[in-house]
């Protein structure tokens, strides 16, 4: 449903996806560019060419960093526009409600709807379909290159690959309470706020700050708690993914150092492999993993927009 928003910007949709690709592209000359500079030209003394892949190092370095620039700016435009086009909507979908519906809608609730849940969608669209497009290129990339430099080291490196999708299994099936508890608490504090602001001069008129402030303080803690809860699960999920990334590199460089010693490859190589395993295979899933934590968030977002937009019209 959230797609939607992006339908009349497939220019910048493309755009943006395009250069993150071009800039992913430029960086994996890296690895190869080392493992030529190491094996080619440190080995067998090779010196004469050491400045033309020095140079094309910088050069790959270059193009990332400009492809990134462009993609950025695209980016940037994208985002709010499609902001701004959900906030249009849904307000146009305010003004056209019953008044009897926002009897039983505090303003803060709806403010926060409109400017934080329509955030956390809009976060997701644009980062998501972005990010996610070029995690799934990088790992694919990776393997292909992985498995053109030693099958062997291949298999190695995807043996914490079960645990890393079984975390994500876990995570995404266990956090939609979780991130559903946390908007709701922040709603229900923004909407005591706003009344509370809006009636100062009554709450002053018949001295009741303490207990407002009371009341205030219960619903900032429902959201501390709120928030602390998943930045709790967050806190073992998150370092768990990265140990079995970490882990990856590990019995990579483990068992690869054994086919050098053996050698069944060379030194150049098995740096490139590292890099491609790193950089290129581990790192884009820990990315999918902090993306798969940013859908979650915003699909308890997105329920409560849409309960605005999924309202008939008086």
């Amino acid at each position: 449903r959230v797609g939607v928003y992006l339908r009349p910007y497939k220019l910048k949709v493309v755009g943006t996806v395009s250069f993150a690709v071009l800039s992913l592209a430029a960086g994996f000359l890296y690895p190869k560019l080392t493992s030529i500079i190491i094996d080619e030209i440190i080995k067998k003394n090779r010196s004469e060419i050491l400045v033309p892949a020095a140079l094309g190092l910088i050069g790959a370095f270059l193009l990332r960093e400009i492809f990134n620039s462009v993609r950025i700016r695209i980016n940037n435009r994208l985002e709010q526009d499609v902001i701004y086009d959900m906030r249009r909507e849904i307000y146009g979908r305010l003004q056209r409600l019953p008044v009897s519906w926002f009897d039983q809608r505090a303003t803060g609730d709806l403010m926060t709807r409109i400017i934080e849940d329509v955030n956390n969608v809009e976060r997701l669209l644009i980062d998501g379909v972005e990010q996610g497009t070029v995690a799934v290129l990088s790992i694919a990339t990776a393997l292909v290159l992985m498995l053109q430099a030693s099958g062997k080291l291949t298999l190695v490196a995807l043996i914490p690959v079960p645990f890393l999708i079984g975390g994500a299994l876990w995570y995404t099936l266990t956090a939609h309470r979780r991130y559903r508890i946390q908007r709701e608490s922040s709603s229900a504090m923004n909407a005591l706020l706003m009344d509370n602001l809006q009636g100062i001069r009554q709450i002053k008129a018949f001295s009741r700050q303490s207990h407002e402030d009371s009341r205030f303080a219960q619903r900032a803690d429902e959201l501390r708690s709120g928030t602390l809860v998943v930045m709790r699960v967050w806190a073992t999920y998150g370092p768990a993914m990265q140990f079995f990334g970490a882990l990856g590199v590990g019995l990579v460089l483990w068992f690869g150092a054994a086919q050098v010693l053996q050698d069944k490859m060379k030194i150049g190589q098995l740096i490139a492999f590292m890099f491609y395993a790193s950089m290129f295979f581990y790192e884009p899933i820990g990315r999918l993993h902090g993306l798969n934590q940013m859908l979650q968030s915003a699909r308890a977002a997105a329920a409560r927009v849409f309960d605005i937009l999924d309202t008939g019209e008086e």
